[in-house]
């Protein structure tokens, strides 16, 4: 390499084009391979050990209720609130149906019949 006077490599000498794409491409690739690697196990470990339900008796939402139910004074967050807003919303299991005779609950037996006739 032509050096000049200072020591440093002259203005024609260029770069290895080909260790700058090797660079990039380290630069890029192993973040992408250790992203993708942590995926995996993470993925492989929540597919072999699921989470365990917890069980009803130990819900927050259910003690709170029978805490409540029972006379005794609970703290009440926004999940609770809202858990409480959920459940009065809830109306009946079916609309009621109006009919020109009156209003009615659930399907006619008539439409019943004819479901049950139609079934699969």
């Amino acid at each position: 390499r032509p050096a000049t006077a200072a020591g440093r490599p002259g203005k024609s000498e260029r770069r290895d084009p080909v260790g700058i794409v090797y660079l990039v491409f380290l630069v890029i690739a192993i973040p992408v391979v250790f992203f993708m690697l942590t995926w995996a196990v993470v993925t492989a470990g929540r597919l072999l050990f699921p989470e365990q339900p917890q069980p009803l008796a130990r819900d927050p939402v259910r003690i709170r209720q029978r805490a409540t139910a029972g006379g005794v004074s609970v703290p009440v967050g926004v999940r609770e609130i809202r858990e409480d807003q959920r459940l009065s919303r809830q109306g009946p299991a079916t609309a009621p149906y109006l009919y020109a005779y009156g209003a009615s609950e659930g399907l006619p037996e008539r439409w019943r019949e004819d479901l049950w006739q139609r079934r699969n």
